[in-house]
């Protein structure tokens, strides 16, 4: 397709896909001639990535640039993209947890058969414990995991690529960037609504 029916196509106005080619967060067209480009598919899963990064978490050009980079190169494995996304979706950090709240985590793992590796995620954790006034227990922490893991699973499931009609790397990473933000919302919203009504629930039993 040519940039007026890419722009068409994605909603972006051939403008800003041309900042955005300048910029090197999106390929050229392909040359049919000297004055015309041509553009795929490829182009408009890369402009909905970036529509997404730019509109729903006000990401800047320098961040989307590096993980547009991740994406480009076929030495990145995938699931270091995904991890990439998550903590865009998320907003977690690395950070430097104590000895002792990492020994904590890293239980916690064991418990829930979780592999045993590296990740900001686990970090961060291990961080929040350091924080937290009070000490959570291990086995709550444990509860959580296990609760957790079968939505995991399910939600890792539904953005691997490959088989008939695979995606490209853009479209899984903006499926999980969506994904997961949705996910912290909805989690933040059932334990608000969980802690409210367990509240009503014995108000009432007080007054009866």
């Amino acid at each position: 397709m040519k940039l007026g029916e890419l722009a068409r196509d994605t909603g972006v106005s051939t403008a800003t896909i041309k900042y955005w080619i300048r910029e090197g967060i999106l390929p050229p067209g392909a040359l049919r001639n000297q004055t015309t480009a041509v553009y795929g598919p490829a182009h408009a899963d890369r402009i909905r990535l970036i529509r997404t990064l730019r509109e729903q978490f006000d990401l800047p050009i320098g961040e989307i640039r590096e993980l547009t980079r991740l994406i480009d190169d076929p030495a990145v494995p995938l699931l270091s993209v995904l991890e990439s996304c998550q903590l865009i979706a998320t907003g977690l950090r690395p950070a430097a947890p104590s000895p002792a709240a990492r020994a904590r985590v890293d239980e916690v793992i064991a418990r829930a058969g979780w592999p045993a590796v590296p990740s900001v995620a686990r970090d961060a954790l291990a961080a929040e414990l350091d924080c937290d006034g009070r000490e959570v227990p291990i086995e709550r922490l444990v509860q959580y995991a296990r609760a957790l893991g079968p939505f995991a699973e399910h939600d890792v499931r539904l953005v691997q690529p490959g088989g008939p009609g695979a995606r490209s790397r853009d479209a899984v990473a903006r499926d999980l960037l969506v994904g997961a933000a949705q996910q912290v919302r909805l989690l933040l919203a059932m334990n608000q609504l969980a802690h409210t009504s367990a509240a009503i629930a014995h108000a009432d039993e007080r007054r009866a």
